[in-house]
């Protein structure tokens, strides 16, 4: 059996490098490695042994971390309904994570973009209402579960219309600053979020050419 564990081992491996979800790479990292290490152990080459068990405390480590975000999270009612409609690109924990890094506010006619400034937040509306004008003229209104300033987010350039808050809203946003932070640091969630806000854009469009039907 021990010429064989070699084969099994690489089989593993090559499993794992084909897997689509990273929980399975990494546990089947786990696995291969595993194997590895024992049959380095069998034929008594202690370096190979080393590196291996190495290899499989790390990918553990990864394993038992991925299952703790990927455990099932409680939103409140609120955050539930908006998870489901808008964010479920995300895992609820990190969509959990990232809204409470979020600043709400209740504006009454504040200013929200303008044109040929980039935007100094990403907002998204919970409440009442916002409206988009472009050269003096009123373009559309955003309702509630839409996001501002997203089209900047995406492409980076400027915003290319005003957007003002109708009387008293609700909004939730974050600084454009804490978001270019975030494509650094975690590219992986920046993704998400692209997904996400890229998602709502399709919308907008879709509604703008209904109303233009």
């Amino acid at each position: 059996m021990t010429p064989y564990l070699v084969h099994i081992g690489y089989v593993l491996m090559l499993a794992a490098l084909v897997a689509r979800d990273v929980l399975w790479l990494r546990a089947m990292m786990v696995a291969a490695q595993g194997v590895l290490g024992g049959y380095a152990w069998l034929m008594k080459v202690p370096a190979i042994t080393l590196w291996n068990g190495l290899f499989v405390a790390i990918n553990l480590a990864w394993v038992i971390r991925i299952l703790h975000e990927r455990r099932a999270v409680q939103l409140p009612a609120d955050l539930a309904a908006l998870y489901d409609r808008h964010f479920s690109a995300f895992t609820r924990a990190e969509f959990l994570r990232w809204w409470q890094t979020g600043r709400r506010e209740r504006l009454t006619n504040r200013q929200l973009t303008w044109n040929g400034r980039r935007p100094e937040a990403l907002y998204f509306l919970l409440g009442g209402r916002a409206r988009v004008s472009r050269g003096g003229e009123d373009v559309v209104d955003l309702a509630p579960g839409q996001f501002v300033a997203e089209m900047s987010l995406i492409t980076g350039d400027p915003a290319n219309a005003d957007v003002v808050t109708l009387g008293e809203a609700d909004v939730i946003w974050w600084p454009a600053a804490d978001l270019r932070a975030m494509q650094t640091a975690q590219p992986s969630l920046w993704a998400r979020l692209q997904s996400v806000v890229g998602r709502d854009l399709v919308e907008k469009i879709r509604r703008g050419e209904t109303r233009s039907a």
